[in-house]
């Protein structure tokens, strides 16, 4: 604290406070409780209330070019009717930096102060004068308040502080302020910086720009009201909201004093590149309207027609790019967008006369997504508002809105981890957990669990009052990560029964393994209610969709639809299973675990993480498990990848911890997989670290790395975002029924369900062979994409590749393009490890040995592999007949002819400021030649006067 900082008229009202024992009630502590804990945090916390006007003098974000820096800012409050009566700084990181130097009115202090934290009684005169005005409603009669905030720092860095303002009975007024302080040669990088990455999206409708109608319709399930006041508090980042720091820019690595705020900008700048991404498929387009519209089957499967319900219309929106699997933008838009806002031009023709619309948009739901067509539902106000027609074209300008409740939900919970302690454990803490595993469990469990399963459940069942930091079950597949747990939480459930525990999943899948492999057969033998879990689904997900076992332990209303749960529903069961997405429906309950256990860790950000931890206090057991070297969730920003938003909780803690440290467990002995597989992929991907430790035999004819070549052609339907192989499909349904026909039960056991899994990294070749096997008879085959099966296992697994040597290998080589097992080696460790006892591989040996990044991985599949339908001696030639890799992308000799798929209006086009090698194409509205374009001569020009272009260069644009 520098010295101009210590002498100030605060000193007095601090001292002033000593004598007379002012109790200051921590309003922050206060606030923060009751946000966490409310169902709606925007009716506890806001920034803005009615009544109230808060400015400022200066901006609340600032950089300062010097290494000793102050500053003050100086809040002028207005209110009528409500007494100013906290005002309270927020963040511990930072305090030393901050303080409150003052609140005045009428030019006179008032109130107590202690430089963190502002309070005026009820009993004061301005508040009683207050109320006695509250019927007041004119500005004229407000009362005037003065609070000044005083900076200070001594060094270069980022300095963060939020201000509570509370008023009388309303919802507390949060201010957050930021100071970065940085060398002057540094601030033309900076600000060069911020404006790219607030620059790169085009202006977005809202409602601050345009009257913006939702869509509303009685046959669409209606939008989470989560999403509507999560997104008020956390408002899409812009230029007046957003601060990018020169921390974030220089400083590596996430610490207790930087993380809410570093988590905060990162989570904000991924949004920004996710929402560049889908911009690139706006675009002004030619709508055809109609009243139902018929998809033609990606598979053999019959058509599917859809109808329009009174009043409402379909939309067919053509594309002005593919829509693919393949690429970053196309995976965004398949799997994160579900709405379009469409807006009409300006001038619109009616039946008498052209009129002007104001500047309105209409939300509508996307109902299907096609490689080139989008069909839309558009609601009946916007069909009334828009005089639209059937079987009528509507010219509009159309934007993708992405779905923002992930990103609302991922500031939520940095927000509501209680404590950063928790996600930074103290290495130097002497962790020692009494050993007695005869106290815990009986000498047959003891015989199944080897050295490391037992420390792992001994640490899990620890006394309560034996302080731990979070421990780490790392382990590949196979090594026994959830026995490992189910055991040791079956032990805790039985020893203490004031215990309560929260199991979180990333998956689903992973979350019903749980109650179907473990659970639901302990409680039916024991009837123990101890151990009968609470599986919490979605509130929105399909009943149907859901195991007949799981869906015995969910909550359901009185439509037999999944509910969120209530306090009286936890209190009742002793532990709670859920996936991390859906555990923030028990944020607002007032519940303390005593365990918390986050299974497939490694393959949650580490913000998604924080959900969970929300409900953790400084007594609560933590344990994440995990593999690090399987699928992790995609990050779109190289900016926050590179600053650790890509990487896991599990990952950062597991880099703190030393080598020796005893809450750091790795399991290395696999007890799932055959010998020979377990070889392969320890060399593969875990560097020879992994133990076979099971007996499981092979097949007495097949290798367990088994590989049938097919010649076929990849294919994408008009209507497809992915692709499918034919020659595949028919090659895995006649492998499929071979080894059902044949099905060595000496070796392996009876067949049943499990038996056999058929893996496709496209949606689309999953169909296809599905319906195959189902033609075959073969329903019980399970096939399934490589996403939804992490946590299954089968005895015997068959993995389609689909892509062939036709596939672009420039593109793939340099993560241009995505094209599955040949560019993801997560995606195809994933798929492998699903095996027990046989690998079999179908698709293209050369595509798979010279495309993409996974290479290398392939070509050591292949020297344990038995091949079938080639030798290696013809594959080595065609192998010869690779050209070298062009420096330059080449031309795709199967391309189909390009065909303009828009009308052709004379457009105004504008590059965005990005490293891209397309224009992003945008209607000017005032440009009177587009109404010509679009609805012909009659409302523009003469019809043969050419459209005028303009454009903007950009440096990056021949990249």
């Amino acid at each position: 604290m520098t010295e101009s900082m210590t002498r100030n008229n605060t000193s007095v009202n601090v001292e002033s406070n000593a004598r007379v024992g002012i109790f200051f009630p921590n309003f922050a502590k206060t606030v923060w409780e009751k946000w966490v804990r409310a169902k709606d945090p925007s009716t506890v916390v806001g920034e803005t209330l009615t009544n109230v006007i808060i400015r400022p003098d200066t901006k609340l974000n600032l950089r300062i070019c010097a290494q000793q820096a102050e500053h003050v800012w100086t809040f002028e409050i207005l209110t009528v009717g409500k007494p100013l009566q906290n005002v309270a700084l927020t963040l511990d990181g930072h305090r030393e930096n901050f303080e409150l130097k003052s609140v005045s009115t009428n030019k006179e202090h008032i109130g107590f102060c202690n430089r963190q934290e502002w309070y005026d009684p009820p009993t004061s005169v301005v508040t009683q004068a207050i109320k006695s005005a509250k019927y007041a409603t004119s500005l004229s009669n407000a009362t005037h308040y003065i609070v000044k905030v005083g900076f200070a720092a001594q060094h270069y860095g980022t300095f963060r502080q939020g201000i509570l303002f509370g008023f009388e009975n309303s919802h507390v007024v949060r201010k957050n302020i930021c100071v970065d302080c940085i060398p002057t040669h540094d601030i033309a990088r900076l600000n060069a910086a911020s404006e790219y990455v607030l620059g790169q999206n085009p202006t977005r409708w809202t409602s601050d720009n345009h009257v913006i109608h939702p869509f509303e319709s009685p046959f669409v399930p209606a939008k989470d009201p989560r999403e509507e006041y999560l997104a008020n508090i956390y408002p899409y980042p812009n230029k007046s909201n957003f601060f990018l720091t020169h921390a974030t820019l220089t400083e590596n690595g996430l610490t207790p004093n930087n993380y809410r705020g570093r988590l905060h900008e990162l989570v904000s700048v991924e949004e920004l590149a996710r929402h560049e991404q889908v911009t690139r498929y706006n675009e002004v387009a030619q709508l055809r309207l109609s009243s139902y519209y018929i998809m033609s089957p990606d598979t053999v499967s019959a058509s599917t027609a859809k109808y329009a319900s009174p009043g409402e219309l379909f939309a067919q929106l053509p594309l002005g790019r593919d829509l693919s699997e393949d690429t970053k933008s196309g995976r965004l838009l398949l799997r994160g967008c579900n709405s379009v806002l469409i807006k009409p031009l300006k001038k619109v023709r009616t039946q008498q006369h052209d009129i002007e619309l104001p500047e309105v948009a209409f939300e509508a739901h996307v109902e299907d997504k096609c490689n080139r067509t989008i069909y839309v539902r558009l609601s009946k106000q916007c069909v009334e508002y828009l005089h639209l027609e059937v079987d009528t074209n509507f010219n509009a300008q159309v934007q993708f809105v992405l779905n923002r409740l992930p990103f609302c939900e991922w500031h939520r919970a940095i927000d509501c981890l209680p404590d950063t302690g928790l996600v930074f454990p103290d290495i130097s803490l002497n962790v020692q957990v009494p050993w007695s595993p005869s106290q815990y469990w009986n000498t047959d469990l003891d015989q199944k669990l080897n050295p490391k399963q037992r420390e792992a459940i001994m640490i899990m069942v620890a006394p309560p009052e034996i302080i731990i930091p979070p421990v780490l079950l790392l382990g590949p597949f196979g090594t026994g990560k959830t026995f490992t747990i189910a055991q040791g939480l079956r032990v805790v459930l039985q020893e203490n029964r004031n215990s309560k525990i929260l199991l979180c999943t990333q998956s689903n899948s992973a979350a019903d393994l749980y109650v179907k492999d473990f659970f639901d057969s302990w409680y039916k033998s024991t009837m123990n209610p101890r151990l009968k879990p609470l599986r919490i689904y979605f509130k929105g997900r399909a009943r149907n969709t859901v195991h007949p076992i799981v869906r015995d332990y969910c909550l359901t209303d009185q439509n037999a639809r999944f509910r969120d749960p209530n306090k009286a529903d936890i209190l009742e069961h002793g532990l709670i299973i859920t996936t991390l997405a859906t555990s923030s429906c028990l944020t607002s309950l007032t519940v303390e675990f005593t365990h918390i256990v986050i299974d497939e860790a490694a393959q949650a950000l580490e913000c998604e993480a924080l959900t969970a931890l929300a409900l953790a206090t400084k007594k609560t057991r933590l344990v994440l498990a995990g593999d690090q070297m399987q699928l992790t969730p995609e990050v779109y920003s190289d900016l926050a990848n590179e600053r650790g938003l890509g990487l896991s909780l599990l990952e950062r803690i597991h880099n703190t911890y030393p080598p020796a440290h005893p809450c750091k467990i790795l399991l290395c002995q696999n007890y799932r997989a055959h010998s020979s597989i377990v070889r392969l992929t320890s060399d593969l991907f875990y560097s020879g670290a992994i133990e076979a430790s099971s007996n499981l035999e092979a097949h007495p004819v097949l290798n367990p790395q088994t590989f049938y070549a097919v010649h076929g052609q990849e294919i994408q339907d008009l209507q497809s975002t992915g692709f499918y192989n034919d020659a595949e499909t028919f090659e895995v349904g006649d492998r499929v029924a071979e080894l059902k026909k044949f099905w060595p039960v000496e070796q392996w056991g009876p067949y049943g369900e499990g038996s056999i899994g058929v893996l496709a990294h496209y949606a689309e070749q999953v169909l296809r062979i599905r319906n195959e096997l189902r033609k075959r008879k073969l329903s019980d085959v399970s096939v399934e994409r490589v996403l939804n099966v992490q946590g299954k296992q089968f005895t015997a697994v068959f993995i389609s590749t689909v892509r062939t040597r036709n596939c672009c290998r420039f593109s793939a080589d340099r993560n241009i393009s995505d094209y599955g097992f040949l560019t993801n080696p997560r995606l195809l460790n994933t798929a492998i490890t699903r095996a027990k006892c046989l690998v079999a591989v179908v698709g293209d040996p050369v595509a798979l040995l010279t495309t993409g990044s996974c290479q290398l991985l392939w070509k050591k599949f292949f020297e344990t592999a038995t091949m079938h339908g080639v030798d290696y001696r013809t594959l080595k030639q065609y192998l010869n007949t690779i050209p070298e890799q062009p420096p330059v992308i080449p031309l795709n000799p199967l391309a189909e002819e390009f065909i303009p798929r828009n009308p052709q209006p004379p457009f105004r086009i504008e590059y965005i400021s990005m490293p891209v090698l397309y224009p992003v194409i945008y209607c000017d509205p005032n440009d009177s030649n587009i109404v010509q374009g679009l609805y012909g001569p009659e409302l523009g020009q003469n019809q043969e006067e050419k459209p005028k272009k303009t454009t903007r260069p950009n440096k990056f644009a021949q990249r």
